[in-house]
């Protein structure tokens, strides 16, 4: 049993100075493994990728119009309808004016009434085609009132000894009627008048009720009888003319 102990260990040195001895021929040779003798190699430096720089977006097309200037730019040259420029300046009145580009469009500019704003756009939808959004800006202009004059009295005549009104009565007063539906403060003021001639008493009932048929037809006319005076009936001479003499006036203050 020590025989064979003592043959383990003489074997085992034998193979570590073996061992040992390569290894220093090795070293001393330059045949070492270069994965335990040499220092290891930095890795080059990996190169960072400069981003491309972003294309230039396309030009938009673009354009103004008015009844008498159109520009645009060169971006408008494969638009259709931007070549026909006569025709949407015709489509244009006044201080109206059409801008934007391909895609949607808006319409300014003042325009008379709400008609007018509404066939205008509908001639832009037309010109520029379905593609292409209007947006209709048009501002319709404010109506100015219309400052009336107190019209002048109107002058009703009635044949001899009647109190019914002239088949032209209504005409006659039209002018007076209107100014009292646009004035509600104003009031009519209906004078009868007969001539000196016969019995005096009789006249003023008959001018009197003259007056009265007057009175009725503006109240038929919706004007409210408090806004409606009757005056004293009065003579008149007429000059000779009896017609004259024979009258209803009606006027306003």
């Amino acid at each position: 049993m020590n025989n064979q102990h003592s043959s383990y260990n003489f074997w085992t040195w034998l193979v570590a100075i073996l061992l040992a001895l390569i290894l220093l021929w090795a070293l001393l040779t330059g045949h070492a493994s270069s994965a335990c003798c040499t220092a290891p190699v930095a890795a080059a430096p990996v190169e960072q990728a400069i981003p491309a720089a972003p294309a230039a977006l396309a030009e938009a097309c673009d354009f103004t119009a008015t009844s008498t200037e159109y520009s645009t730019n060169e971006a408008c040259a494969n638009v259709a309808w931007a070549a026909n420029s006569d025709a949407l300046k015709s489509i244009l009145i006044g201080d109206m004016r059409v801008e934007g580009d391909d895609k949607a469009v808006v319409l300014t500019g003042i325009v008379d009434s709400e008609e007018i704003k509404a066939q205008k756009g509908k001639d832009a939808e037309a010109f520029f085609g379905a593609g292409v959004t209007v947006d209709n800006q048009l501002a319709v202009k404010v109506a100015e009132p219309v400052v009336m004059e107190a019209p002048s009295a109107a002058k009703l005549y009635f044949d001899t000894g009647k109190t019914a009104l002239a088949g032209d009565a209504d005409t006659t007063l039209t002018p007076v009627i209107a100014w009292l539906n646009a004035h509600p403060d104003a009031k009519a003021v209906v004078s009868g008048f007969h001539d000196p001639r016969g019995n005096q008493k009789q006249n003023e009932d008959l001018a009197y009720s003259r007056a009265k048929a007057a009175q009725a037809a503006l109240i038929t006319a919706g004007i409210d009888v408090l806004r409606i005076e009757l005056v004293k009936p009065e003579v008149v001479d007429g000059g000779g003319d009896l017609a004259e003499a024979r009258r209803v006036e009606v006027s306003v203050k």
